[in-house]
């Protein structure tokens, strides 16, 4: 099975910091016949720049790990590319530079492909969100198979942006990353992916996912964002039935009404939802339920309509 490279993306970008840990991660996995591409995002005579160059140069003499890095800032989706373009993996990861492996990840994905037949494009593990270094929030998604509307729902709790080990064919015929996408980057890439490959689930702990502190959060438009993304899939949503077109658009204004009230705080913004009948009463109820039993019961999985 070690007859197989599997390559490891990690594109960076002002986070020098943690940035050792999520290599050290991988070059500790228990398969050993991994590639590591650290794909340096910061623009050039940047302190975040120069701090990188110093921690990478302790991974000089390790031939497994490359350096590669960007003339100017581009985005996390072309750091992605740039990796993928530079790799010679048959199986493709993607890790960013705040998460970290466990030790077994790597090996029982490729485990997995390997036993399924080329229908299946990728997989995920398991994965969990530590907050301030304490457990905050476990993976309760389980899911395999055709998952398409799921992802196009933006309702399928993977981390893909970390999580999935993709079939290097599945990736070159995807063409990779959207570079046109400042956010829900690795959902953007899942939603193409899943429209035509399954997606296979591995029930082990393969990720811990390091949620940012408040200071650190980037903000951002969540309307704009949303607007972005049915625009760019507007073709994906016409080709939906009418009930899971009428499911899709309740599903993303339900995340847009979290947005407006707990985000924003626009309260009248939300109330003319309701209002208007983008959302409906019932669902906003259930949908908060939802959220407030995911976050005392700590666990993280999609809604269902």
């Amino acid at each position: 099975m070690e007859d197989k490279l599997v390559s490891v993306i990690i594109p960076t970008y002002k986070r020098p910091l943690k940035l050792s840990r999520a290599i050290n991660s991988v070059l500790n996995q228990t398969y050993s016949n991994i590639e590591i591409l650290v794909v340096d995002d910061n623009n050039p005579n940047t302190s975040e720049r120069k701090e990188t160059e110093e921690l990478m140069s302790q991974y000089q003499n390790n031939n497994r790990v490359k350096y590669l890095r960007h003339e100017c800032n581009k985005n996390g989706s072309a750091a992605r590319n740039t990796g993928f373009k530079n790799s010679s993996g048959e199986y493709i990861m993607l890790l960013d530079d705040d998460d970290e492996f466990l030790s077994r990840k790597v090996e029982v994905q490729v485990k997995c492909l390997e036993a399924k037949d080329g229908s299946w494009g990728a997989c995920y593990t398991k994965y969990k969100r530590l907050r301030n270094g304490k457990v905050d929030t476990i993976c309760a998604e389980n899911s395999e198979g055709n998952l398409y509307f799921e992802e196009l729902c933006r309702n399928l709790f993977i981390q893909a942006g970390s999580n999935l080990m993709v079939r290097r064919s599945v990736f070159e015929e995807l063409n990779g990353f959207n570079e046109s996408f400042s956010r829900n980057q690795d959902i953007e890439f899942a939603v193409r992916l899943l429209k035509k490959y399954k997606l296979a689930y591995v029930d082990e702990m393969g990720l811990i996912y390091h949620r940012h502190l408040a200071s650190e959060k980037r903000f951002f438009d969540m309307d704009k964002i949303t607007n972005q993304y049915i625009e760019n899939f507007q073709s994906y949503i016409d080709e939906l039935s009418d009930s899971n077109k009428k499911k899709f658009y309740q599903m993303v204004n339900l995340q847009l009404f979290r947005y407006r009230l707990i985000s924003t705080k626009n309260v009248k913004s939300s109330y003319n939802m309701i209002k208007s009948g983008e959302v409906t009463t019932i669902n906003v109820l259930r949908y908060f339920i939802h959220l407030g039993y995911r976050k005392i019961a700590k666990k993280s999985y999609g809604f269902k309509l």
